[in-house]
């Protein structure tokens, strides 16, 4: 791969991954509720589940999601129904503002596991992993040699893209409180809510 392929790449790969989608969303919520330091759990989350779809976009599974339509619809309501629980969850939150309090309310294991399930959620990944691998990669070349450059790069951006959506977070600490802040719960929980319906009025396959 050229020096000016793999800079193709990765403004291609930045330009997919920073759209608010709802990786980005759990960052900025749980920055603002448990802290900057704790929020960084989430994107270790969507680091491990980076690599799942990574692997399963290369070892051809993300295509045969693609071609099994029971398999896929399967997945995808599995989606839409846990993007549906964070949206109501967020409905239901109480809107409290000391970050120190809320800390001790959520270990750093179920902010990494809460990160994975959301972005697990989305079949759209596979597909978006897929499809932007799939124009990099030579196939007349060795794909080893070709994935030690394209697989840390995609991984890299992605860390950096959520740990800035992590910081935005703190501004929306700042900015919402009290009454504010149940507003924010309630748009974030509309998000999701809207993410779940497009997911379950959508088919992914054609997009």
């Amino acid at each position: 791969m050229t020096f000016e392929s793999w800079i193709f790449f990765m403004v291609i790969w930045i330009a997919a991954s920073i759209p608010l989608g709802p990786n980005a969303l759990n960052c900025i919520s749980s920055s603002a509720n448990y802290g900057f330091k704790k929020s960084l759990w989430s994107v270790a989350g969507i680091f491990i589940a980076a690599i799942v779809h990574m692997m399963l976009a290369i070892s051809g599974i993300a295509a045969f999601l693609n071609i099994n339509p029971m398999l896929f619809d399967v997945l995808r309501w599995l989606g839409v129904a846990y993007l549906v629980w964070m949206g109501v969850s967020m409905f239901r939150d109480e809107g409290e503002q000391d970050v120190q309090k809320r800390v001790s309310g959520v270990t750093s294991l179920q902010l990494v596991i809460r990160a994975i399930l959301i972005s697990l959620s989305n079949p759209k990944a596979f597909f978006t992993w897929l499809a932007i691998f799939s124009q990099f990669i030579n196939s007349s070349s060795a794909l080893g040699p070709q994935l030690v450059l394209l697989a840390p790069s995609a991984l890299l951006v992605t860390v950096m893209v959520y740990v800035g959506y992590c910081m935005l977070g703190l501004g929306v600490n700042r900015i919402f409180s009290g009454d504010r802040k149940r507003w924010f719960d309630r748009v974030t929980g509309s998000a999701y809510l809207t993410f779940a319906l497009l997911l379950a009025s959508s088919d992914i396959r054609k997009t």
